[in-house]
C-alpha cells in the first residue's frame, strides 16, 4: 500500500509540476513553448493508463513497461508527423516526447500498483473464505474435458451461474462491519464463493471470472437438480450474508454444445431465486 501511496505522489507532482511550469510565461518565451496537442496528448495518456491497464492485466494480458514506452513512443511519433512537426523545433519536440513516455511510464506504474493492490485484497478475502474455485480463464482445458466426456458417454450436463446482488442491506454480518464498501463487496463474493465450494459435489467445477461472477459446472446433472442446488446456496447465502443471488441455468446437449455458449444461454437467464422458482 505504501508504494501504491508514493507513486501516486510521485504522478501528481509531476503533473502538477508540469502544469504550472507551462503556465509561466517566463519559462515559454525563454524556454519551451509547450504545444496545445501535447497536452492532449498528456491527458489522454493518464485517463488510459489509470483507467485500462489494470483491466488488461486483469484480462490476464502480459503488459510490460517496456511494451508501454513503445506503445506510446509510436503514438507520439504519429502525432509528431501528422500534427507538431511543422510547429516546434525538433528540440522542442524530443523534450515533449520524453515528457510523453515520461508520464506514461508513471501512470503506468500506479496503473499497475493499484491492481496488484486489488489482487491481494481478493487473496485475502479468499485466505479469509477458502474455497477451490477455478479463474474461468484458467480452467479451459478442464471445461473442454469435461463437455468431451458428457457428449462421448451421452452424459447430461448443466451450468448454474451465481451472481450475488449488489448494494443491497447486509444486515447484521458483523464480520463486515467495519470495512467499506468495496472490502465488504470482495469479502460476500468471497464468502459466497466458499458457500458454493460446500454445496458443490466433489465432481462439479466451482468457476470464476474477473467480475465476480460464478458458474457451476455440473456433470451428470440435469435442469432439475440445479434448481435444487440452486436452492440450497441462496438459503444459505441469506442465512449467512443476509443477501440475494442471481441464478440461470442451461443443459447439455439440448440448449447448447459448448460451454461458451451455455454460458451466454444461463447468463441470459440470471434471475433472482424466488422469481425463477415461481416461473
Amino acid at each position: 500500500m505504501s508504494d501504491l501511496k508514493q507513486s501516486i505522489i510521485i504522478l501528481f507532482v509531476f503533473v502538477v509540476a508540469l502544469l504550472g511550469i507551462a503556465n509561466v510565461d517566463v519559462f515559454q518565451e525563454s524556454f519551451i513553448n509547450f504545444s496545445p496537442v501535447f497536452f492532449v496528448l498528456i491527458a489522454i495518456i493518464l485517463f488510459s493508463e489509470l483507467m485500462v491497464v489494470g483491466t488488461l492485466i486483469k484480462a490476464g494480458v502480459r503488459l510490460s513497461q517496456y511494451a508501454v514506452i513503445i506503445f506510446w513512443l509510436f503514438v507520439y511519433g504519429i502525432v509528431w508527423y501528422f500534427y507538431l512537426g511543422n510547429e516546434r523545433t525538433i528540440e522542442v519536440n524530443l523534450i515533449q516526447m520524453l515528457l510523453v513516455l515520461l508520464t506514461a511510464v508513471l501512470a503506468y506504474d500506479v496503473g499497475r500498483r493499484v491492481d496488484q493492490t486489488e489482487l491481494a485484497l481478493e487473496s485475502l478475502a479468499s485466505s479469509v473464505y477458502p474455497n477451490r474455485a477455478m479463474d474461468i480463464q484458467n480452467a479451459k482445458d478442464l471445461i473442454s474435458a469435461e463437455i468431451t466426456r458428457s457428449r462421448r458417454y451421452h452424459y447430461p450436463l448443466s451450468i448454474l451461474t451465481v451472481r450475488l446482488e449488489k448494494n443491497k442491506s447486509w444486515g447484521e454480518w458483523k464480520e463486515m462491519k467495519l470495512f467499506a464498501n468495496d472490502m465488504l463487496e470482495r469479502f460476500a463474493i468471497a464468502k459466497v464463493c466458499q458457500i458454493l465450494s460446500d454445496h458443490a459435489r466433489s465432481t462439479d467445477m466451482v468457476l470464476r471470472d474477473r467480475d465476480g461472477q460464478f458458474a457451476l459446472l455440473c456433470p451428470e446433472t440435469g435442469p432439475g437438480s440445479t434448481g435444487i442446488l440452486a436452492a440450497r446456496i441462496a438459503e444459505a447465502v441469506k442465512r449467512e450474508l443476509d443477501a440475494k443471488i442471481e441464478v440461470g441455468n442451461a443443459s447439455f446437449p439440448d440448449e447448447a454444445l459448448t460451454f461458451e455458449d451455455l454460458l451466454d444461454i444461463a447468463n441470459g437467464r440470471l434471475l433472482p431465486v424466488d422469481e425463477n422458482e415461481s416461473a
